[in-house]
């Protein structure tokens, strides 16, 4: 079992399990087939048009489908795919940071020199020979693929904490948490809370500081009126986040 570690500026580590080689594949492998069936699908439609101009259109579906697919889905699914959650495999960025637009698009352009010379030959001897299975792709956008990890919160903080998270009360909050924050703040979120008690007290007070200024930015609370401590905020919304695994 292959993992990925992320040491912060604070020299806190993140582990990550890697996504292995033949599930990777797996999920190529139906991510192709959704394609393949779109593109028939699309092309029995497109034979209905006159001449050379149905030809050209079909491939210009095929063109955009292979091209666009990955890109269109890792996007607005944090690093997923179909394929990939059927697997439960995402990809994130590997210094830690929110993936981007940047990072996808750059990363499947590539997947057109991973092909070579079919059926990503090369990208497959690439990520083996990796030892964090990076494809060509990968290495020139800095994305890795890690398994889509759903873990639990110690039943010690669920105990103390959940009872008192005034963050459940509020509806709409709970769904900005639940939509807003993403696949990798989640992790840290999760791994910053199972680690809290292993950290210096200095060190524990910056790290929830920064995330819970973090967090207030992205959902829109960053005026005050939670009224709770750094660290009371994010154990809150990692409440907030395990609830909605639970219910995904």
């Amino acid at each position: 079992m292959l993992r990925y570690r992320l040491t912060t500026p604070e020299q806190v580590c993140f582990s990550y399990q890697l996504a292995g080689l033949f599930t990777r594949a797996i999920a190529y492998l139906i991510d192709t087939a959704i394609m393949v069936a779109f593109i028939i699908g699309s092309a029995l439609v497109c034979l209905a048009a006159p001449g050379v101009f149905g030809i050209v259109l079909i491939l210009l579906i095929i063109f955009a489908t292979f091209l666009g697919y990955f890109i269109l889905f890792e996007t607005l699914w944090s690093g997923q795919t179909p394929g990939k959650r059927a697997m439960k495999i995402r990809v994130m960025d590997a210094s830690g940071g929110k993936l981007s637009m940047a990072n996808v698009a750059i990363r499947n352009l590539i997947r057109m020199v991973d092909m070579l010379p079919m059926l990503m030959f090369l990208g497959g001897v690439v990520a083996f020979m990796d030892p964090h299975h990076r494809r060509l792709g990968d290495m020139a956008a800095n994305t890795i693929v890690v398994r889509d990890r759903k873990t639990g919160l110690p039943k010690s903080v669920v105990r103390r904490e959940a009872r008192h998270n005034s963050f459940r009360a509020d509806p709409a909050l709970r769904s900005r948490i639940i939509a807003r924050i993403g696949r990798a703040e989640r992790d840290l979120i999760i791994d910053l809370t199972l680690r809290r008690d292993q950290l210096d007290t200095p060190v524990r007070e910056r790290m929830f500081a920064d995330m819970a200024a973090h967090c207030r930015k992205v959902l829109g609370m960053d005026d005050g009126s939670d009224f709770l401590s750094d660290e009371q905020t994010v154990l809150n919304i990692a409440l907030i986040l395990q609830d909605g695994w639970k219910g995904a």
